[in-house]
């Protein structure tokens, strides 16, 4: 639903209102934003019925906490400005702000402005110091500034043209970091802003399909293991997308070679890949990381590898009847599973052990992959997981029978809290996706209980 007479509501571009009863939820079709909407509200905004003046503030610190979110736009009694106009009007005069912009350049020049501070830029520059064989033979040039000296790959720029540019581009950091612009012969600078929008033009430089490499935005818990230095790096692919998987140590390199030597064929174009998976064995125990998160444990390197190929596999793309949600999975010997968030399952992995007495394993793979039970009422089926079976390796459908997921930070209306809960559990669908998705996946979660418990109090309830 957009912005219209019909909603009172001025969506920015991407947002829909998904009506779930009584109340809704807002989602943003390409990022994982949304915002739990309560009866009242939905009554006021979606319906344009006239708010009553004692709600009126309460109301008003709703719009203003969606419109921080980026999910709502400004209400102007004029012509609104087009979706990122002011935006793109303030990069353009960055651009015709410097001098620098009128040297044409023979070459691509990538200029990535980083931060000390960033946990994004501290990914970024593991990325590139993992990726020094392949920026080492790119006909372009990759410059780092905004931190510390300027850091070159690739083919040198003319002399001088280094210092320039890094003095020029500073202003970018403005934007937030990592950004960077990129300069190409005969056409205008480009501004790239975000982690991602870095990785790809990578990517492209290096020969590569952005579209067709995971580039997955760090998590929070990044920055101490995924910014780590990493001594090799290999693409596989996932049904025709590349994966970068690196290994620390003598023995995570030889496993992730035997890998990648697994390949039917050579991978196409062999330049920037980012990291998505990470091997490590400190001492006897073999970890997979997922940016920063722990995935997986094993004791031995066959198990670890049997592993790895099952989240490779797991980037490929999904069916066209199935969901895939970003969060965790635990399955249980007796066939049910339950979902969980996806920064809790390092957690789970590292109580691995204790799990398995009580009968529960979390599984490994990269998305949580839901479909509808079959042989169901399409509008009031329950979800099955889709995973791979341990033991045959075959496709297996496990019953999803709940979702734990955390409690309100601060006190909510107790008839809000079920709505809040799911609100929170569709905002997993992996994006993009499209309003049908949406709903057909909020129809599939809608019915499951959803067990509020902190990470700390999960195992007692799943072991009781």
């Amino acid at each position: 639903m957009r912005a219209s007479a019909e909603t009172g509501l001025r969506l920015t571009p991407g947002t829909v209102l998904l009506a779930t009863g009584g109340d809704g939820v807002l989602l943003h079709c390409r990022a994982p934003v949304a915002a739990y909407v309560p009866p009242a509200a939905m009554h006021w905004a979606a319906r344009g019925a006239a708010v009553p003046a004692e709600h009126a503030a309460a109301y008003a610190r709703c719009l203003e906490a969606w419109r921080a979110a980026g999910l709502l736009q400004d209400t102007a009694p004029q012509d609104p400005p087009l979706p990122g106009e002011d935006l793109l009007a303030a990069e353009a005069g960055l651009c015709r702000a410097h001098p620098a912009v009128d040297r044409p350049v023979d070459r691509p020049v990538l200029v990535i402005v980083s931060s000390p501070g960033c946990g994004y830029c501290l990914h970024l520059r593991a990325d590139l110091a993992a990726n020094r064989e392949a920026l080492a033979r790119l006909d372009a040039s990759v410059l780092l500034v905004g931190d510390g000296s300027p850091a070159a790959w690739g083919a040198r720029p003319a002399p001088g043209r280094m210092e320039e540019l890094d003095g020029a581009w500073a202003d970018v950091a403005r934007l937030g970091t990592p950004s960077a612009v990129l300069l190409a012969p005969g056409d205008n600078p480009r501004i790239l802003r975000g982690f991602g929008a870095v990785s790809a033009a990578l990517v492209g430089l290096g020969g590569g399909d952005p579209g067709r490499t995971v580039r997955e935005v760090p998590t929070s818990c990044s920055a101490t293991v995924g910014a780590g230095p990493v001594d090799a790096l290999v693409t596989v692919r996932a049904r025709g997308r590349t994966v970068g998987v690196a290994a620390r140590g003598p023995e995570p390199v030889r496993l992730v070679a035997g890998l990648a030597a697994e390949e039917p064929a050579p991978v196409c174009g062999t330049g920037y890949v980012p990291v998505t998976l990470r091997v490590e064995r400190p001492r006897n125990v073999w970890l997979i990381f997922r940016g920063g998160e722990l995935v997986a444990r094993s004791r031995s390197a066959e198990e670890t590898l049997s592993l790895l190929r099952r989240i490779v596999a797991g980037f490929g793309p999904p069916e066209d009847h199935q969901y895939r949600l970003l969060c965790g999975a635990l399955v249980h010997a007796d066939g049910r599973a339950v979902l969980v968030p996806r920064n809790w399952l390092s957690y789970f992995v590292v109580r691995s052990s204790p799990l398995a007495t009580s009968g529960w394993r979390p599984c490994p793979d990269p998305y949580v992959l839901l479909e509808a039970a079959p042989g169901g009422d399409p509008d009031g089926a329950r979800p099955v997981l889709v995973h791979p079976s341990p033991l045959t390796g075959g496709v297996r459908r496990t019953p999803v029978t709940g979702v734990l997921a955390r409690p309100p930070d601060r006190p909510r209306p107790a008839a809000h809290t079920r709505g809040r809960a799911l609100a929170a559990i569709v905002n997993w669908l992996a994006r993009p996706a499209s309003p049908q998705q949406f709903r057909a996946a909020y129809a599939l979660v809608c019915g499951l209980p959803v067990h509020l418990g902190t990470r700390e109090e999960s195992p007692a309830f799943l072991t009781a």
